[in-house]
């Protein structure tokens, strides 16, 4: 007798619970040969296809489901997540919506939308996702972690701590909890962690991830107490499992560098005007921990700037205007590609992927900021093809933006950070950036505003009344309060940009001199320190 499709169906679930996604596809085409309105059998068969990796097929699965059973929250939550990978933002935060308004859900579907919230920066609506998900499995630590990473969005430090320690309560191993709460600890404050965190960094289970999240917050931990020398150790020691990734990216990142150097003609060096009648794009952009975040939320201070956080939108449009489908990777090829594609392509994609993020566009005379740190890369391709755009270019000591790189811990598998796995990488990185921002600045001297950190840190306010000259905006005295924005934040600076300027962090590198002198040696040998520059 013929295994019945309610059968077939019980078969495909163990064998989703198990990880099998061969005998799980196979089941739901027998599925779907008896039934072709049997929404589960499409759904499963969109998770087989995003474990492929092939995320466009899944979607179109997914929206097969959805045809059929339009109120199923799972599914509009699962969607959701997927369009949010695909840069589809719109359609993403309508799903997520949408899997909230379908009626009870279970904590996985609440927890689902509300991390889909985060990355859209719907952090009120997130959290009130996500502390859902919390109060119907108090037990679950990974949605502990997600609702404490969302308060920590939004300033509530105390309330992040307590879940995510309540997450370590449930999960004491939880690697990735020691080192966001490490992160909720650098600006001062916190418990003394220190012995937990030297024993379970001692485990010799420990996997290279979970290496790596412990080796960051046994660093911040060690350095709070000005055990600077046993802080660097631990950060090597935590990273020695990724460096690989750093060694072979070295390559690959200085090929990107050449293509970006050799690629761009010149061109008018002259600012255009601002299109009458539509706000204005607005990057603000450099090597990260530059003070990127700090600039976005002085300017997200005054009236005419709205910001966006930090988008891969740019990233999205130079690849699809190449061609390259819907990925964010800039290679040589893809340079070259979209060079010899109209400039128009990537500005249609841009603009409209932007538009789409904006519930109340904002209007004529009104600046719409993207926050993108490398999207220093693009600055060619944004002058070419957004030639009203302005630039705000962050630039930094060197060693110290070296020092803050490899300190800081990144998206772990988002290839554009691999250099941060080692000290040398990234003083190469480093040093490869000036040397192409410093092109950048000298091709397109007048259309972009460089702002040196030390700079704005010694004289806020003649650096930022500079800044909005260079806007065409008018003095605002609260862009010096920029502490008081009550904005979310989703970046490592979350906190540290809720207090006061602060000085700590100049000439940082003195403290590490001993253990950064390789990285040292690379960039003055690539003359680019201060010294060299006669500064």
């Amino acid at each position: 007798m013929a295994e019945s499709v309610q059968a077939l169906h019980r078969r495909a679930q163990r064998h989703l619970n198990r990880g099998e996604y061969g005998p799980l596809a196979a089941c739901c085409k027998a599925i779907l040969a008896r039934r072709q309105d049997f929404a589960d059998a499409w759904f499963l068969l969109s998770v087989v296809a995003e474990a492929a990796g092939d995320l466009p097929r899944a979607e179109g699965l997914r929206a097969r489901a959805l045809e059929l059973d339009g109120g199923n929250a799972e599914y509009l939550a699962q969607q959701a997540r997927l369009l949010s990978r695909l840069n589809r933002s719109a359609e993403a935060l309508a799903a997520a919506r949408g899997a909230l308004a379908a009626g009870p859900g279970n904590a996985l579907t609440f927890d689902t939308a509300g991390v889909v919230l985060s990355r859209l920066a719907r952090y009120d609506e997130a959290r009130t996702a996500l502390a859902e998900a919390v109060r119907l499995a108090p037990d679950n630590a990974q949605y502990r972690f997600n609702l404490a990473a969302a308060e920590q969005f939004l300033g509530e430090a105390a309330a992040a701590e307590a879940h995510y320690r309540a997450a370590l309560a449930i999960r004491p191993a939880f690697a990735r909890a020691w080192w966001a709460l490490s992160e909720l600890h650098k600006t001062g404050g916190g418990a003394d962690d220190l012995p937990a965190l030297e024993a379970l960094a001692k485990r010799p289970d420990l996997s290279s991830e979970d290496a790596l999240y412990l080796g960051h917050a046994l660093a911040r931990a060690l350095e709070g107490r000005g055990e600077h020398g046993a802080a660097f150790a631990a950060l090597e020691k935590g990273k020695a499992g990724r460096r690989r990734r750093a060694l072979d990216g070295r390559a690959r990142d200085a090929a990107l560098f050449a293509a970006l150097r050799d690629s761009f003609a010149e061109c008018d060096r002259e600012r255009r005007p601002r299109k009458s009648g539509e706000a204005t794009p607005l990057f603000v952009v450099g090597m990260p921990r530059t003070g990127t975040t700090l600039v976005e939320r002085m300017l997200t201070s005054h009236d005419a700037v709205t910001s966006l956080g930090e988008l891969q939108d740019f990233a999205h449009a130079v690849r699809r205007s190449a061609g390259s489908g819907g990925g964010a990777v800039l290679d040589p090829e893809v340079v070259r590609a979209a060079l010899a594609a109209p400039a128009a392509i990537a500005a249609t994609h841009y603009r409209e992927s932007t538009a789409a993020r904006l519930e109340t566009p904002p209007g004529p005379g009104q600046y719409i900021l993207d926050k993108m740190p490398l999207n220093a890369l693009y600055i060619g391709f944004i002058l070419r093809s957004l030639p009203d755009a302005r630039i705000v270019l962050l630039r930094r000591d060197p060693r110290d933006t070296c020092l803050s790189n490899f300190r800081q811990l990144f998206a772990v598998d988002y290839s554009y950070y691999d250099y941060h796995y080692d000290l040398e990488s990234t003083a190469r990185y480093v040093a490869d950036f000036e040397r192409l921002m410093a092109h950048w600045q000298s091709r397109y001297e007048g259309r972009m505003h460089s702002l040196h950190y030390e700079a704005l840190v010694a004289d806020p306010e003649r650096e930022v009344r500079a800044l909005l000259d260079y806007l065409e905006l008018p003095w605002e005295p609260r862009c010096l309060a920029f502490h008081q924005n009550a904005g979310g934040v989703a970046t490592p600076s979350a906190l540290q940009v809720r207090k006061p300027l602060y000085r700590d962090a100049l000439a940082r590198w003195r403290r590490y001199e001993k253990e950064l002198a390789p990285a040292t040696a690379i960039l003055a040998e690539a003359g680019v320190l201060p010294e060299a520059a006669g500064a």
